[in-house]
């Protein structure tokens, strides 16, 4: 049974999320599953005023939220690193003339990659295919054996867009904090309305203070409003 929201355990988890090494990640995990729901329903109120406008989807993997992206939004851009997964998400948008896939990691610079997956993958690819990551410490992941990937300078990317973006969806299995670390500096950043982050440091623990830096730095920053309790 899901754990109870209430005031009380948000204040005690967000203060034990805090403490050092495995316990303080620990609780930070649990906060977020409180937050999770809170987060969905701001994804969709966002999504809500997002008529006609860019969205972006950073690790669409097989698409579902591209999909929910692409009913609201003029235009979307997904996203996806992984050859096989990005093969299987342009067949699951193919009926949507408003989404384009890229195939590349978004990440802080441009560069060439190594792109590692989950040792489920060839048992069950599909389930595996989103844990996926460019971070080889990243504790779910096979780093024996990893694929070759562009990786697009998406700071960059987004100031020559040069536009207004509604909604960016940011699920990149780790690399979210190199990269959001470039985008707060970014001044095109300002242009998007909400961001929505899914952070790993649970299974990342060495990222675990940069992602609290990144927690403190969204919480002061109005435009784009950062939400990073998507899961």
């Amino acid at each position: 049974m899901p754990r109870r929201d209430t005031p009380w355990r948000r204040l005690r988890y967000g203060l034990l999320r805090h403490l050092p090494g495995q316990r303080g990640l620990d609780y930070g995990r649990r906060l977020s599953k409180l937050n999770a729901p809170r987060a969905q329903a701001a994804f969709r109120a966002a999504l809500a005023g997002a008529g006609g406008k860019l969205c972006v989807d950073l690790g669409a993997n097989l698409g579902d939220y591209t999909r929910e992206m692409a009913a609201h939004a003029g235009r979307v851009y997904a996203f996806e690193p992984d050859p096989w997964t990005a093969a299987r998400l342009r067949e699951a948008v193919a009926d949507l003339p408003n989404v384009e896939v890229i195939e590349a990691a978004a990440g802080a610079e441009e560069s060439v990659v190594t792109l590692y997956r989950s040792p489920e993958f060839a048992a069950d690819p599909d389930a595996a295919s989103q844990y996926a990551s460019t971070v080889a410490e990243k504790r779910n992941i096979d780093t024996t054996a990893g694929t070759q990937v562009r990786q697009i300078d998406f700071a960059r990317w987004l100031a020559d867009l040069d536009r207004e973006v509604a909604v960016i969806k940011m699920d990149i299995e780790g690399a979210e904090v190199a990269l959001l670390e470039r985008l707060f500096d970014t001044p095109a950043f300002a242009r998007v309305g909400h961001v929505f982050v899914e952070t790993h440091e649970n299974r990342i623990p060495d990222l675990a203070r940069r992602t609290q830096a990144l927690r403190r730095r969204a919480r002061r920053t109005t435009r784009p409003v950062v939400n990073m309790d998507w899961k």
